[in-house]
């Protein structure tokens, strides 16, 4: 219970920072993908099914860019132009940053783009070593998020928001000059830059989803 009431708290303070720092993202709105992507079914929580994009083979060390500027609080599903997304409408609550061994939510992730964070996604079959340096980067900075992404089509790619990079390795010469525009305070595109990437949903390493269960309803 203890743990509970604890959350429960942190998502009411949650509640007041979006409401006061979040511009038109102050409300949850459940039904905005609806009108975007066409009604299919709808799942047991009466959001629309939106069918995910395949990744697609990213030039190496080439900077991607969207013009995608919506950013509103929703409870379904989205369907983004790309995968992984940059931008987007997103999850209330943001993925706390870290080194995840689990895919994370694309709409939970997003949040945190949101906030500065720089999401690294990297192939699950990814080998060992190379899954171990992203892990060092990623501890150096509370504004940093990795996880494996089934499907993807380079071995790593850099998402921040609206910018992504994908590259070989995560000491190519491009990471730095992606991280030195894009990390945390210093990202040139996120609206709430060096806003807080913890104390929401997750616990790396091992379960992404810590917390989504009270958030949903709490924002229901």
């Amino acid at each position: 219970m203890g743990r509970l009431v604890s959350f429960s708290s942190a998502i009411f303070v949650l509640v007041a920072v979006i409401a006061v720092s979040c511009g038109s993202a102050n409300s949850v709105d459940r039904a905005k993908p609806l009108a975007d992507h066409g009604v299919v079914e709808q799942d047991e929580n009466g959001c629309d099914v939106v069918e995910r994009v395949a990744a697609v083979v990213l030039e190496l060390g080439v900077v991607q860019e969207t013009s995608e500027d919506a950013n509103d609080h929703v409870l379904c599903p989205v369907g983004y132009e790309t995968s992984p997304p940059m931008s987007g409408d997103h999850f209330p609550a943001w993925q706390n940053c870290g080194f995840y061994t689990e895919p994370l939510m694309d709409e939970v992730a997003v949040h945190s783009l949101e906030h500065g964070a720089v999401w690294i996604s990297y192939d699950p079959d990814l080998d060992v070593a190379e899954r171990d340096a992203i892990s060092v980067l990623v501890a150096t900075d509370p504004h940093f998020l990795a996880a494996p992404y089934p499907g993807l089509a380079n071995p790593i790619v850099l998402t921040a928001w609206k910018r992504q990079v994908a590259v070989e390795r995560i000491g190519d010469d491009a990471v730095a000059d992606f991280l030195d525009d894009q990390l945390g305070r210093r990202s040139m595109t996120a609206p709430e830059a060096g806003a807080s990437c913890s104390e929401a949903i997750g616990t790396p390493p091992f379960e992404p989803m810590t917390r989504y269960d009270e958030a949903f309803a709490q924002f229901s």
